[in-house]
């Protein structure tokens, strides 16, 4: 380049691209507790886990989690959303660089000689052709590059790289969140279908007890020794245990279907094995954090607050519409009419900048500034929203909990109670002090008992890891 006023004047328009209009991202603080209700943990009592379900110390659930979480078509499609916003964050960052392109072209030409070429063709040595119209016929031939550079004067690209980045935080943060709920999901479904079946097989065994009962009941009937009545209010038992039963048939093929989606297999596949000896576990005390530390844990609250980062960028984008935008140009081509001239000569070249100024536009770029900011308050008070839901449902499992604990342990003392009466019954039984329904009604209302304690435990387990979900994992 041979004029040194142009070099200035481009270095001095590349130093202009340090100013940024717009606010700035301040990163919000959640009003959230000193503690939780009703606890006094305020430290952090344990780190967030990924693998939070090992807490259960159940094998089968580690590997039906691993399998949910790679073949899992929520999961999927939530990385998906991820590798489009990094794609996204990337043409962000392409539209702050300069774009270079090339070009080759060929064409046939003809202009009429009464017109430019009549003045043309001679400079060109090219002659006419006798036609009517008279015209000039040649070939032209086009080679070159041309570039092109959008200067940064007022921090557009700046912003845009900004809230696109924001972006992607919080797309990743949703994924983040659609596992946790999926993990949380598979959890809920396998122990829900544990419980089903242990207390399919608790029916079974009232079912039994029912037919025995049933036998006793029909044969001092014919001894004449019961009424007719007798007999059939127990063989209404045995039907109603029996429907109890089919009802559990219709819950365990439902929640089997649902868990083997959630972990990608076919709903017709068994997820897992019934036939196993399985012991339910007994959840302990939950490992709580420091209010503080929700935040940084839960999806929702980082995804809120990235959005709140994007929605602020944004109105920097809008403001620099009201500012000029300058871009540098330039173009190098070599253009012949014979291939044979082709070089050095040939070349034609441009390069300079081009300015373009908003002078009125109806107020558009006004109310576009207006539409962010509004946009950047909403998702102000959607984050607020987000905190104080967290909290909530965060008390909520923790009451919850404590309830359910509440009621364990007076399921477990009614089971002592019940085992208490039936073994004291049992002992006068073999004794032949009493007869076998005593024993038979007693021990159907320990299973009866038994029943309610599962219950409780497998409750008690979905609140726990409800709790571990509000927890961010």
């Amino acid at each position: 380049m041979r004029n040194p006023c142009v070099v200035s004047a481009l270095l001095g328009l590349t130093a202009m691209t340090g100013c940024t209009v717009g606010p700035d991202f301040v990163r919000p603080t959640p009003a959230l507790p000193v503690t939780w209700q009703g606890s006094t943990v305020t430290a952090l009592a344990a780190p967030s886990d990924a693998r939070w379900w090992r807490v259960f110390g159940d094998p089968v659930l580690d590997a039906i989690e691993d399998k949910a979480g790679t073949a899992n078509l929520d999961i999927q499609m939530a990385l998906e959303r991820i590798a489009a916003a990094r794609a996204t964050q990337g043409l962000a960052k392409a539209e702050a660089l300069p774009t270079v392109s090339g070009q080759a072209s060929y064409s046939r030409e003809r202009i009429g000689t009464e017109g430019v070429a009549a003045i043309a063709a001679p400079l060109l040595g090219l002659t006419s052709v006798p036609q009517s119209p008279k015209s000039v016929d040649f070939n032209l031939y086009s080679f070159g590059a041309g570039a092109s550079w959008e200067l940064d004067l007022w921090g557009k690209h700046r912003r845009q790289i900004e809230g696109a980045q924001a972006k992607l935080t919080a797309t990743d943060a949703e994924a983040r969140g659609v596992r946790l709920s999926v993990q949380a999901e598979v959890a809920r479904s396998y122990f829900q279908l544990r419980g089903l079946w242990a207390e399919r097989r608790f029916a079974e065994q009232r079912q039994a007890l029912a037919r025995q009962t049933i036998a006793i009941a029909a044969t001092l009937t014919d001894r004449g020794l019961a009424t007719p009545m007798d007999l059939a209010e127990v063989q209404s038992r045995d039907r109603q245990i029996r429907d109890e039963c089919l009802d559990l048939d219709d819950q365990i093929a439902r929640a089997s279907r649902a868990l083997a989606v959630l972990i990608g297999t076919g709903p017709d596949e068994q997820p897992i094995d019934p036939s196993d000896a399985y012991v339910l576990p007994v959840p302990g005390a939950p490992a709580l954090r420091m209010p503080s530390e929700l935040a940084q844990n839960r999806p929702d609250i980082v995804a809120a607050e990235a959005q709140l980062h994007t929605a602020t960028a944004a109105i920097g984008v809008a403001q620099a519409e009201f500012y000029p935008s300058i871009s540098l140009t330039g173009l190098f081509s070599l253009d012949v009419l014979n291939l044979d001239d082709l070089g050095w000569n040939a070349r034609s070249t441009s390069i300079g900048p081009s300015l373009s100024l908003p002078i009125f536009d109806g107020g558009r770029i006004r109310r576009q500034v207006e539409l962010r900011r509004s946009e950047q308050r909403s998702a102000a008070l959607y984050y607020q929203q987000t905190v104080r839901s967290a909290w909530r449902e965060i008390d909520d499992a923790l009451g919850v909990l404590r309830t359910l604990q509440a009621r364990g342990e007076l399921a477990d003392a009614e089971v002592q109670a019940r085992q208490r009466t039936m073994a004291a019954l049992d002992a006068r039984y073999r004794r032949g002090d009493i007869a076998a329904t005593p024993v038979l009604e007693a021990r159907a209302a320990t299973v009866v008992a038994e029943t309610t304690r599962l219950r409780q435990r497998i409750a008690t387990l979905l609140a726990q890891i409800q709790l571990q979900r509000g927890l961010g994992g």
